[in-house]
């Protein structure tokens, strides 16, 4: 029969999950259903299916716990309704023209009249800070696994899953790409405030340049939030 403790690490955890599936609906609300990457479709079903999971647990311990309005999709939602469409084509005629793109792709122009240069250089500087990020990273999921010890399960679990958000930020390279400045710093707080082992590890992620050169890009200036955790 569980106890107290483990009654009171499944509601952190809970709270975790809900603060994460926050987030994601944040970002997706900004985008819009249509444009939402997988990555954020996916993030909003995984914290919705951990929460389900936690709250049957709680339940099933005797313990009480809350139903809030955002644990589940609408019950009049479309199935996968985040999986829009994309944009939606104009009327015919006109000089408009429609094109899907996958995410990956580079070096494509869609349009009239266009003259295209691509840069190897640039290319060359961005698949360095890719590589420069990916070690840092590395580094931090190494040292929660070493520290993961002296963390309570549900906060190493949170921390895991925070990491893969932080990912997927960073990962968002080139002239284009967004980096949601919102998910970053509220990741950086949560890891910095919760997760003591990985202190030296964020600190050195958030001051070496090739993450500075990233984060440049976000959709909002983290200048002051760099500042004020990690001084860069």
């Amino acid at each position: 029969m569980p106890d107290q403790d483990d009654i009171a690490a499944q509601q952190v955890l809970l709270q975790m999950h809900r603060q994460t599936l926050a987030v994601l609906l944040k970002q997706q609300a900004q985008l819009g259903e249509s444009y939402a990457p997988p990555a954020i479709v996916n993030g909003i079903r995984s914290a919705r299916a951990s929460i389900a999971q936690v709250k049957q647990a709680l339940r099933d311990w005797g313990a009480p716990v809350e139903d809030l309005p955002n644990d589940a999709p609408p019950p009049d939602a479309p199935a996968d309704s985040a999986f829009g469409a994309g944009p939606r084509a104009s009327p015919a005629g006109g000089d408009t023209i429609v094109a899907n793109i996958g995410a990956g792709a580079q070096g494509i122009a869609v349009g009239k009249y266009i003259q295209q240069t691509v840069t190897a250089g640039a290319e060359s500087d961005l698949d360095a800070d890719r590589r420069a990020i990916a070690a840092l990273l590395a580094r931090l999921e190494r040292e929660l696994s070493n520290g993961a010890g002296q963390l309570d399960s549900a906060v190493a679990t949170m921390a895991a899953f925070q990491l893969r958000l932080l990912a997927g930020e960073l990962g968002k390279l080139g002239a284009r790409a967004t980096p949601s400045a919102s998910t970053i710093s509220q990741v950086g707080d949560w890891l910095e405030d919760n997760v003591l082992p990985l202190r030296d590890a964020l600190a050195a992620l958030f001051t070496a340049p090739a993450v500075l050169r990233a984060l440049r890009q976000a959709d909002a200036p983290l200048d002051a939030w760099l500042q004020r955790r990690f001084g860069a």
